[in-house]
């Protein structure tokens, strides 16, 4: 067993806690309370079977938990994905069929799409919603998400790089924060705010061009500090073209104003060809060590961190 044993599991972790509050129960359910359940109700009653609304509602189930609705994909498109996942359809499989709705599922959330898309995404997704229910002989909270996950393995194995990418970024978004936990003002699921040793706030964001953005507010106008690029990759063959991609990050951020910039990866590199393939980056880190309080690494990644927000650590 080697150290990189976990990583795909934990990969899958952070991916399923963003996953959560997009596209599973909670984001459904969050969504409801902002909206009349008698409004849901009518729109349910002009689509569904008398039959299957019956059927949920013997096992004490609301129906959108099954079915979707107009009036909930309005509020919140993303809810696409809800129900793709809960009727087993793949992400590959359903773009390629129907791309134009791939946009609401991986959107903003806002409701900034016409009634007719909504409608026609709905009178798609619905006949399945009635089949699965009529076609099983229990209805639960718990079963339509289990559906999910047995939908979602799939999908997040078929992208194992790119989650390997998105849990190291969680990954250092998670360690900066305890790092600096002793100073923060506030924090919300993407970004955190603190105040440096001038009384000025310092905002710590988890973003994606970069990957992790820290910018001092002043009086004047915002001092952007650090931009970090974040290559979560474990095969070294593969290293030389993460860091030219994290150098094509740096330079656009450099042109951004940011002005320090520093590179975490998961492999031991050669600091010489490191520095030949991304010249812009300031300091390399390797993650696995830098999460290792006791690692010469992780020391002089606090050190700078320390010095860069200035805050004590």
């Amino acid at each position: 067993m080697t150290s990189h044993d976990a990583d795909l599991q934990i990969s899958f972790y952070f991916r399923l806690k963003e996953i959560k509050t997009r596209y599973l129960q909670s984001a459904l359910f969050s969504t409801i309370e902002r909206l009349s359940v008698s409004d849901i109700d009518v729109d349910l009653k002009k689509r569904a079977d008398p039959k299957v609304l019956n059927k949920l509602a013997r096992f004490g189930i609301r129906a959108e938990v099954f079915l979707p609705v107009t009036t909930i994909l309005q509020e919140n498109p993303r809810l696409v994905g809800y129900y793709r996942l809960l009727y087993g359809i793949s992400q590959k499989e359903f773009y390629k069929a129907h791309g134009r709705i791939r946009r609401l599922e991986e959107g903003s959330g806002k409701r900034s799409y016409s009634e007719k898309e909504i409608s026609d995404v709905v009178d798609l997704l619905f006949p399945i919603g009635e089949a699965l229910v009529r076609g099983i002989d229990t209805v639960s909270q718990d079963i339509a998400h289990e559906l999910q996950l047995l939908t979602l393995g799939p999908q997040l194995r078929g992208g194992r790089n790119t989650e390997l990418g998105k849990a190291a970024t969680a990954r250092t978004f998670a360690l900066i924060k305890e790092i600096v936990r002793g100073s923060i003002e506030k924090e919300t699921e993407n970004a955190i705010s603190i105040i440096n040793s001038a009384g000025r706030t310092v905002l710590i964001q988890f973003s994606s061009d970069p990957d992790i953005a820290i910018t001092e507010r002043l009086n004047s106008g915002d001092r952007k500090l650090v931009s970090i690029e974040i290559k979560g990759g474990t095969d070294y063959s593969n290293a030389h073209n993460r860091l030219g991609e994290a150098e094509k990050s740096h330079q656009k951020a450099r042109q951004d104003g940011f002005f320090e910039f520093w590179t975490i990866v998961r492999v031991d590199l050669d600091p010489i060809i490191a520095k030949k393939e991304s010249p812009t980056t300031s300091h390399f880190f390797n993650l696995d060590k830098i999460e290792e309080i006791s690692t010469e690494d992780a020391k002089i990644f606090r050190d700078l961190l320390s010095s860069i927000l200035s805050i004590k650590i």
